[in-house]
């Protein structure tokens, strides 16, 4: 019960969530009253992020065909969680992504997902240690700061980053902390409105020029969207949360209507803003002595922090209970078991922080994350779930169409992936 109850998903953002695919929500029956409201605001927030504030990077680069990649990739996602939803609907006894995936192929599917599912939450944390290291770099570009002459700059930041957040991982209990995910949705609104501000009343001006399209630059794009709308495979599950199910197809569009006006708010205003200066987060392009900068740069920089604990928890649980059956779980020396939990968590953001320090490229990482593990999770896997469920009640039609998004996918995936791990490779 404790282990279901201590799983926590990334997205993706826009990632930020608790793991409502690992949980049974037959666990919090008094709780599962959400109203239209509640369960649109709650989706809302699983659909932004830092991704979002990528979106200007991806317009920039790609063009405004950009957005057209952007309406595709939601609308893949959007179709990916109506087929697990309907799973859902179909049989009343699955409760989640993961009881899908195991009534689909019993054998292989639940491992598979939830080795997909850690190593997308932990290429989201590397990403966010990234992102912090960006920001302080950001304001406080002239340090000179170093340790042992070695560690300085972007570097130094980013291990300052991973001081500033390790502690927040060795709190057990996430009830407290789990109230801070709503912060993430409320400062990437803060950003946006910030960004508005300082183009229209601080000069600096929506008239950058941006090409239509960049053939060559589409799978960023799509990578960054793709890694946007990862937190998908959460929203069926708050379908069984509300009050009216029968609203949750409401839900549904007013949540991904609003992300994706938002991410093209992002992208549109922060292209035509810094042309071809537009970073991969928007945010560093605002000028750090203006108030609206001032900000959106702390909110996207605290953002992170209150999502590494929420995060982390779910593999540092299972670590705990394969490594450490006895100790984490000792009646005679629970400070003795309480310190290798910590220990171990610290080893865990240890190694994470590492590979933010030797890949620091944020879009990148968002990229290949995006076009592997959350094409895989949120549109490849649902299809399959979704026809070996319902069998031969699947037209021939319908079977078509889901083939056709699945070979989409699977091709536009495999180039995304393919380029960022070229450029990670060519940066390095």
């Amino acid at each position: 019960m404790e282990k279901q109850q201590q799983h926590v998903e990334l997205e993706s953002g826009n990632s930020k969530i608790i793991d409502d695919c690992c949980k049974n929500p037959e666990q919090d029956k008094e709780n599962n009253k959400a109203t239209l409201f509640q369960a649109s605001v709650n989706s809302i927030v699983l659909l932004i992020g830092l991704g979002t504030l990528s979106s200007a990077y991806a317009i920039e680069r790609s063009g405004f065909f950009g957005l057209f990649v952007l309406l595709i990739t939601a609308s893949f996602y959007w179709c990916g969680s109506k087929l697990i939803s309907k799973c859902l609907v179909h049989d009343p006894s699955l409760a989640n992504y993961q009881d899908v995936a195991t009534k689909a192929f019993p054998s292989w599917a639940p491992i598979l997902v939830r080795t997909l599912f850690y190593l997308r939450i932990l290429g989201t944390l590397t990403g966010y240690l990234v992102s912090m290291g960006d920001t302080l770099t950001h304001i406080f570009p002239s340090s000179r700061i170093n340790v042992l002459g070695v560690i300085r700059g972007k570097a130094l930041f980013t291990c300052m980053a991973f001081l500033l957040v390790l502690p927040t991982t060795w709190f057990r209990n996430l009830r407290t902390i789990s109230y801070l995910t709503f912060w993430c949705g409320m400062s990437i609104l803060a950003t946006i409105v910030c960004l508005v501000v300082a183009g229209a009343d601080y000069g600096i001006g929506f008239d950058q020029p941006v090409a239509v399209v960049n053939v060559k630059n589409l799978p960023l794009a799509t990578g960054v969207y793709t890694f946007t709308f990862g937190s998908t495979p959460v929203l069926p599950n708050i379908q069984r949360s509300m009050e009216n199910q029968g609203d949750f197809p409401k839900v549904m569009v007013i949540s991904f209507a609003t992300a994706i006006t938002l991410n093209v708010i992002v992208g549109i205003l922060g292209a035509i803003m810094f042309g071809s200066q537009t970073r991969p987060q928007v945010h560093l392009n605002m000028p750090p002595h203006l108030l609206p900068s001032k900000i959106a740069i702390w909110a996207t920089f605290l953002t992170p922090v209150t999502q590494f604990a929420l995060l982390l928890s779910p593999i540092a649980h299972e670590l705990e209970q394969l490594l450490l059956p006895n100790l984490s779980d000792s009646r005679h020396s629970p400070k003795l078991g309480y310190l290798a939990c910590v220990f171990l968590r610290s080893m865990i953001l240890s190694g994470i922080a590492l590979a933010a320090v030797l890949f620091p490229y944020f879009v990148n990482i968002i990229q290949l994350i995006g076009s592997s593990l959350n094409v895989t999770l949120c549109i490849i896997m649902p299809c399959l779930f979704y026809v070996k469920i319902f069998g031969d009640k699947v037209s021939r039609m319908e079977k078509a169409g889901l083939c056709a998004m699945v070979v989409l996918s699977a091709i536009a995936g495999i180039t995304g992936a393919t380029v960022s791990i070229k450029n990670l490779i060519h940066k390095q």
